[in-house]
């Protein structure tokens, strides 16, 4: 009796260990080697298009002619309620920019003063733009030729990198550009897309690319923008 009840002393710890090491292992096969690409870019995009608040970094260039000419550079916040807040530079010109509710407020480079337009919203035409709105080019509405292309471990957050040749639903892309090419970086747990990056084939100068990137941050955080004083 006391040999059996010396046994299952025994057993008992190595079952609940071996339990425990099977259901570590079975979380990570699922979140490190068992990837569906089309579930998760599918998410991964719904995740991201649903975030009410962000912070991000915005570059894209222009390859002509065997050069590359920096279109933008930009540090921007979106808050809750939809105001925006943008800083950094355009076509080589320093931008600085607020719109709070109705009123735009653009900073002067010359002078340095705030000129306000109030009463409508004149960054609406824009809102395709992915400088205004970044969440613009994840308007996905088909995607072809996706690759999942594994961990990025030399990358913080060691996140999934995806690619794919989508078709998007934005007007300033489609106008101009075609071929495109996306890069995905996805942040594995929450599936948020903090970085993308595409590249464009100009419609009418096959020749001439388009390259952008964004880094999104801080999303669903709390962001108050108010308009400069």
């Amino acid at each position: 009796m006391a040999c059996r009840f010396l046994r299952w002393q025994v057993i008992l710890p190595v079952a609940l260990v071996l339990a425990l090491a099977g259901g570590w292992f079975y979380s990570y096969y699922l979140r490190e080697i068992k990837v569906e690409p089309q579930e998760l870019i599918v998410q991964a995009l719904d995740t991201t298009n649903q975030a009410t608040s962000y912070r991000f970094h915005v570059e894209a260039s222009l390859i002509t002619g065997g050069n590359k000419i920096g279109l933008s550079s930009l540090d921007g916040e979106r808050a809750g309620d939809g105001s925006l807040y943008l800083k950094g530079q355009m076509t080589g010109q320093p931008v600085e920019i607020y719109q709070v509710k109705d009123t735009t407020y653009f900073r002067d480079p010359t002078s340095k003063r705030w000129m306000v337009t109030p009463g409508n919203n004149p960054l609406e035409q824009e809102k395709y733009m992915a400088e205004i709105n970044p969440l613009s080019i994840l308007k996905i509405t088909r995607v072809d030729d996706l690759k999942f292309l594994g961990r990025q471990k030399k990358v913080p957050g060691r996140p999934y990198l995806l690619t794919c040749r989508p078709q998007v639903n934005n007007q300033f892309l489609n106008s101009y550009w075609q071929d495109l090419y996306y890069q995905f970086w996805v942040e594995r747990g929450s599936n948020y897309i903090r970085k993308v990056s595409l590249e464009a084939a100009h419609r009418q100068r096959p020749q001439d690319k388009l390259t952008m990137t964004v880094d999104f941050y801080d999303f669903n955080k709390r962001i108050n923008i108010k308009p400069p004083q």
